[in-house]
C-alpha cells in the first residue's frame, strides 16, 4: 500500500530569530520564529525552553555553551529572543546537552490537534506496545485487507483522528491473524501485519510521539521480513528515514535512505514500476536529509536521481508500496529543495511548473502548499499566500489542524494588512487561532 511519501516540507535548515521587524525591502518574515520538520514555532517558545532547560540541568549559559559546542552569545540572544540565524545543528546540539528533544525544545505539540474524543492515544500506544490482551477472533483474510485499505485511505486524506481511533483494534486483529494463519497464509497475513505497524508508527510521528513510531516501526520491520518482501522492507526503512529526519537524526536518516537504495538500486530499463518507485523514495527521503543539513549542492544531486526515478516511471501512478510516485511528486521535491535552500522566489518559480499537483494524494497535496503559503508570505505576495492557505483548508482541514506552519504564515501575514487589504486573512485568523 505505501509508505509516508512525503517529508513536512518548509525545511529552511536554520532557525531565523529576528527581534526587530525588517521593512518591505529585506524581503524577510518579521515574525519571530523557528522553523523545523515543517513547524514553525514562536523564538519566544525557543528561548523560553533553553532557560527552563538549563536552569533544571542547573548549568550556566558558559557551561551550556561549552557542552553543545556553541557560542555564549548566541545562547543568551536565543534566550532574549534577540537577532540571530540559529542552524538546525545547533539546534540539535542544545538539544543534545540539555537531554532533551528538539521537539520538547521547540515545544512542538503533540497528539490530535483536532477531532479527538477520549483516549485515542493512550489506546494506540498500549496496543503498539502489546500491552492489550489479544482477546479477539481473527478475522476473515479478505475483510482485513478491505480493513488495511481503508486505513491507507484514511491516512492519505488526512483524517488522523479517525486513523487513531480504528488502528488499536486493528493492531490486535492484524497480530492475531498472522498468528493464526496457516502456512499458506503466512505471507500475505505477515504483510497485513506490517502495513498496519507502519501504518501506526507514521501517524504517531505525525503526533510528534517518535520514539513510539520507532517502536511501531520495528515491528512493520519484523513482519516486513516474515513476509519474504524486500521492497515492503524497504519500504518500512524509508518511513524511518522520514521519522529520523522528524528528530533532527539527519546523518541517520541520510544513512538508513540512502544504503537501503543502494541495496535495492534497480536497472532503471528492466525495473519494475513498484522497485523504481520504492527506490526513488528512499532518494527523496535522502535528499531531505541532507538539504537540511546544509548540503544544497548534495541535495541537487540525489534530486537528480529522484528525477530519474520519476522520469522512468513516465506518470503519476499508484503501485503497491507508494501511493502515487512519479513527475509530479518529483516537481514537488524540486520546490522543496528551493524552500530548504531559503530561495522562495526560485521555490515560486518551480511551483508555477508542478502541473497537476492533484494527482497526488490530499495530504501530500496539502502539505505541499502550505510550502507555497511559506514562499509566498516570505517573498511578501501576501495575498496569493492567503489564497493558498484557504485553498489547503477547503482540500484538508485536518491536516491544517496539524501544521502550525499554517499559524506561523497567519501571524506573519496580519501586520500586513495596514498597507493591504488582504481579504480572507481575518477568517482564516480566525480559523487557525491567531489573535487579531
Amino acid at each position: 500500500m505505501g509508505h509516508p511519501m512525503w517529508v513536512p516540507h518548509l525545511l529552511l535548515g536554520r532557525i531565523v530569530v529576528d527581534g526587530g521587524a525588517a521593512g518591505c525591502s529585506g524581503r524577510r518574515p518579521t515574525t519571530q520564529t523557528a522553523t523545523w520538520e515543517g513547524r514553525t514555532v514562536a523564538v519566544s517558545a525557543l528561548g523560553r525552553q533553553v532557560r527552563v532547560q538549563r536552569t533544571r540541568r542547573q548549568m550556566t549559559q558558559t557551561a551550556l555553551a561549552s557542552a553543545a559546542e556553541v557560542s555564549v552569545d548566541l545562547i543568551r540572544k536565543i534566550e532574549q529572543g534577540q537577532r540571530q540565524r540559529v542552524g538546525l545543528d545547533s539546534v540539535a546540539r542544545l538539544a543534545a546537552a540539555l537531554d532533551v528533544t528538539m521537539a520538547d525544545l521547540l515545544d512542538k505539540p503533540r497528539g490530535l490537534a483536532g477531532g479527538a474524543e477520549d483516549g485515542e492515544l493512550g489506546a494506540l500506544r498500549r496496543a503498539v506496545l502489546g500491552l492489550t490482551p489479544l482477546m479477539v477472533e481473527p478475522p476473515a483474510l479478505d475483510a482485513m485487507q478491505a480493513a488495511v485499505a481503508d486505513l491507507w485511505g484514511a491516512y492519505w486524506a488526512g483524517r488522523y483522528a479517525h486513523l487513531a481511533r480504528q488502528l488499536p483494534d486493528r493492531i490486535n486483529q492484524a497480530r492475531a491473524l498472522a498468528g493464526s494463519a496457516a502456512s499458506r497464509d503466512q505471507a500475505v497475513t505477515s504483510t497485513l501485519l506490517a502495513e498496519v505497524m507502519q501504518l501506526s508508527g507514521s501517524l504517531l510521528a505525525h503526533l510528534a510521539n517518535e520514539d513510539l513510531a520507532h517502536l511501531a516501526l520495528t515491528a512493520a520491520d519484523r513482519a516486513s521480513e516474515a513476509a519474504g518482501d524486500m521492497l515492503l522492507h524497504a519500504s518500512v526503512q524509508a518511513a524511518r528515514a522520514w521519522v529520523l529526519s522528524r528528530q533532527g537524526l539527519w546523518a541517520e536518516s541520510e544513512h538508513v535512505a540512502t544504503s537501503t537504495a543502494d541495496a535495492i538500486e534497480p536497472r532503471l530499463s528492466q525495473a519494475s514500476a513498484d522497485q523504481v518507485a520504492v527506490w526513488g523514495e528512499l532518494l527523496r527521503y535522502g535528499c531531505t536529509a541532507v538539504a537540511r543539513s546544509g548540503r544544497h549542492a548534495d541535495a541537487r544531486d540525489l534530486l537528480g536521481l529522484v528525477q530519474a526515478a520519476a522520469a522512468r516511471l513516465g506518470s503519476d501512478r499508484a503501485t503497491r508500496y507508494a501511493a502515487g510516485f512519479g513527475p509530479t511528486v518529483a516537481a514537488m521535491k524540486a520546490v522543496d529543495v528551493a524552500v530548504t535552500a531559503d530561495r522562495p522566489r526560485t521555490a515560486i518559480r518551480l511551483a508555477e511548473r508542478v502541473e497537476h499537483p492533484d494527482r497526488v494524494p490530499t495530504a501530500m497535496h496539502a502539505r505541499y502548499l502550505l510550502g507555497v503559503a511559506w514562499a509566498q508570505t516570505a517573498d511578501w505576495r501576501s495575498q496569493d499566500a492567503v489564497d493558498t492557505l484557504r485553498r489547503v483548508d477547503r482540500l484538508a482541514p485536518e491536516v491544517l489542524d496539524h501544521q502550525t506552519l499554517a499559524r506561523v504564515c497567519v501571524e506573519e501575514l496580519l501586520p500586513r494588512r495596514s498597507r493591504q487589504r488582504l481579504p480572507g486573512l481575518v477568517a482564516l485568523a480566525d480559523r487557525v487561532g491567531v489573535s487579531r
